[in-house]
């Protein structure tokens, strides 16, 4: 009895983690070194969108549950952009951005993140676009994203955009 009780308990935790944590395409560094992203993000032509987090905040944790996790966010993500998650305490790894070799903390510093979670969005070749500190609903979410990811930033502001999303 105990068993089948302990066999229940643990498919139930298994279900619930899917649940709570869906696969999407992104990447996370480490392992995964930040030239490799800016690497990958030239061979496809695509934005780089970094999502730096830190495990212990709770809006990173709801940004990734509500937001990251819908299925049309993982979409266009997925079409349109190389996604990196970078953790802002891991102080491991060794990236080279703008001639300067960073732990993963100083990468996060470097590109802007003086809080958690920070939103930035990049050109294939890792060149900074725009950055968003704090949580993001996800319709302006989608509305950020769909702004970079059009190339859109390079003609018109964002508000003009967001206004025309919404027309």
């Amino acid at each position: 009895m105990r068993t089948t009780r302990l066999v229940s308990c643990l498919l139930l935790v298994g279900l619930l983690g899917i649940t709570a944590h869906p696969a999407s395409a992104q990447i996370t560094i480490p392992p995964q070194s930040f030239e490799e992203v800016i690497a990958t993000a030239q061979e496809e032509q695509t934005p780089i969108l970094v999502e730096i987090y830190a495990s212990w905040c709770p809006y990173c944790q709801r940004m990734q549950n509500t937001v990251y996790s819908h299925s049309t966010v993982q979409q266009y993500l997925d079409d349109n952009f190389t996604y990196v998650r970078l953790n802002s305490d891991t102080t491991g790894g060794n990236h080279t951005y703008a001639n300067r070799t960073l732990t993963t903390s100083q990468l996060a510093s470097v590109l802007g993140a003086r809080g958690v979670p920070t939103t930035v969005f990049m050109k294939p070749d890792g060149t900074p676009i725009a950055r968003q500190p704090g949580f993001i609903k996800r319709p302006t979410f989608l509305t950020m994203i769909r702004f970079v990811g059009s190339g859109a930033y390079e003609d018109q502001s964002y508000k003009e955009f967001a206004r025309q999303q919404s027309k």
